[in-house]
């Protein structure tokens, strides 16, 4: 069974798509290789580093607000957890070359 999902790509995500889907057709004439065929691949093959995941989408106010509510916040421990999250938001991550992806 399959699903059908609207999704948002980054520019340089779909760029990516775009060039694997191209490089994928390059004399392959016995069959075909469209966007979905692709990014199934892509999904199915990836790692994803979950910790990475929930370190680029954490919310710093939210955060805050949850720490300030704790009855015992050692202020250290979050002084140190925001100093952690703020090298890893600086850090910008890598692209992923196509190799990588199917590795």
């Amino acid at each position: 069974m399959s699903k059908r999902l609207q999704i948002s790509l980054t520019d340089e995500a779909w760029k990516m798509v775009e060039q694997m889907t191209a490089d994928a057709a390059v004399n392959f004439e016995v069959g075909s290789i469209n966007y979905s065929d692709v990014i199934n691949e892509m999904i199915l093959t990836s790692k994803v580093d979950v910790k990475t995941l929930q370190t680029k989408h954490t919310n710093l106010r939210r955060s805050l607000r949850i720490m300030a509510t704790q009855k015992d916040l050692d202020i250290e421990a979050v002084i140190k957890t925001l100093n952690d999250l703020k090298g890893k938001c600086k850090k910008e991550m890598k692209p992923l070359s196509r190799q990588e992806v199917f590795e």
